[in-house]
């Protein structure tokens, strides 16, 4: 690769790997200000997007609501007030209100231990599942975002390969047809070459597209940052040997989604607890006072109910509880082994993006240069024909776009692999 391509190549790592390790889901939501920017780094890129994109915002409004919800489990049942008046409205001494008896009372459910304590373990888990969840999108949006730059960059260096191409393509038309109009090769070579640089010319147009749609998925990503994106790709990180999947795979165990798996069945547990705790009623305690209109007299009132467990004991209650704890059970199981199927994969393709990459920088991009340089100095001085040129050319090229691809699929990769073992949340401190 060209030094400018060496260049971009570096950090990311330092950007992403090497900040102290904080816990994406133990950082605070503080705001970020959006730093202000000629060309555009990944981390600037993260920084917006996590401030102004409309998705994570969203998660950590649930958040909060799950909080108020935590907050209302744990409310105790509010009183009740009667007024009870008798002996009103009838015949004979209870025609009016003198005779009348009226009780004024205030009533209380009494909930039974492990209900009000099953609600709240309830809603605490179904917070921490949110604030998980919140977690997990936040590393999404970092993902999409790494994945689109890398796009962006990949698009533009394309673009560059291409211009080079087509420079190489018109001097090329240049020299054959100088030759033609000698009459030292034939005209059928020309059209070769005038196919040759149309060819070049359409697909620098399309690549050109290509790097304009790159750009706009990034700046949607990033909340609608700005129509004119100018990246820098030195941003990204140098590639590296990948880490053993073995390291890879210890750390899928803390990420937002396991720990989610954690709260679901925490909260199925609780649930089940809460259940079963139903099956015992609640008694209802009344307290009052009645007046006895008829001798102006006052005495208390007591009484003490409570649903008698005839018809319905909560049993089918139970049951489903237990099986949707079991269900929740299940799903984590399922879930641990489609992300280690998942990492399984994309280590294997990052690893063979790295090796092909380093196989074409080290080899195959030096040895098609020189071809190429070879090829063209000897069609200028009559030693080779056209068609030897143009075969060495299209080798150039495309190896050239084979490294460009092999470090595109790197970096997707490599987000998809930090967003399975949540890696992102050694981000620097102020990508909250």
């Amino acid at each position: 690769m060209t030094s400018y391509v060496r260049l971009f190549l570096a950090g990311l790592l330092t950007t992403i790997f090497l900040s102290p390790s904080v816990p994406v889901y133990a950082q605070t939501e503080e705001a970020v200000a959006a730093p202000v920017v000629n060309r555009l780094s990944l981390h600037d890129a993260i920084t917006i997007a996590l401030q102004k994109a409309p998705l994570f915002g969203a998660a950590v409004v649930r958040n909060e609501a799950a909080k108020a919800a935590t907050s209302k489990a744990g409310a105790l049942p509010n009183p009740e007030l009667s007024v009870e008046a008798e002996n009103i409205g009838g015949d004979g001494p209870y025609e009016d209100f003198e005779s009348a008896e009226i009780t004024y009372g205030v009533s209380q459910l009494v909930e039974m231990p492990g209900k009000r304590a099953g609600r709240i373990d309830i809603a605490s888990s179904e917070e921490q599942l949110n604030l998980y969840t919140r977690d997990g999108a936040r590393l999404d949006l970092i993902r999409d975002v790494v994945i689109a730059y890398a796009e962006a960059v990949a698009a533009e260096e394309e673009l560059n390969v291409l211009r080079q191409e087509q420079t190489l393509a018109s001097g090329v038309y240049e020299s054959v047809a100088a030759k033609v109009d000698a009459g030292q090769e034939p005209p059928i070579q020309k059209n070769k070459a005038a196919i040759a640089l149309s060819t070049s010319n359409i697909a620098l147009e399309r690549v050109g597209r290509t790097a304009q749609t790159a750009k706009t998925v990034l700046n949607n990503l990033m909340g609608g940052y700005g129509d004119d994106l100018a990246i820098a790709p030195e941003t990204l990180p140098e590639m590296k040997p990948p880490r053993r999947l073995a390291e890879y795979a210890e750390l899928i165990s803390a990420s937002p989604e396991n720990l989610a798996y954690d709260a679901d069945i925490q909260r199925a547990q609780s649930t089940l607890s809460l259940e079963k705790a139903n099956t015992v009623p609640d008694p209802t305690i009344n307290l009052g006072v009645k007046d006895f209109r008829e001798d102006n007299e006052q005495a208390f009132v007591a009484g003490l109910s409570f649903p008698l467990p005839v018809f319905d004991m909560n049993r089918a209650g139970v049951r489903r509880a237990g099986h949707e704890y079991n269900a929740a059970m299940l799903d984590k199981a399922n879930a641990v082994l489609t992300a280690n199927t998942q990492l399984v994969e994309s280590y294997e393709a990052l690893s063979n993006a790295y090796r092909e990459n380093q196989v074409l920088k080290e080899t195959v991009l030096p040895g098609a240069q020189e071809a190429f340089d070879v090829a063209r100095e000897g069609y200028n001085a009559g030693k080779f024909g056209y068609l030897e040129v143009l075969d060495a050319q299209r080798t150039l090229f495309e190896a050239r776009k084979q490294s460009i691809q092999t470090m595109l699929d790197y970096y997707r990769e490599l987000a998809v692999i930090d967003r399975l073992t949540a890696v992102h949340s050694m981000a620097k401190p102020e990508i909250k």
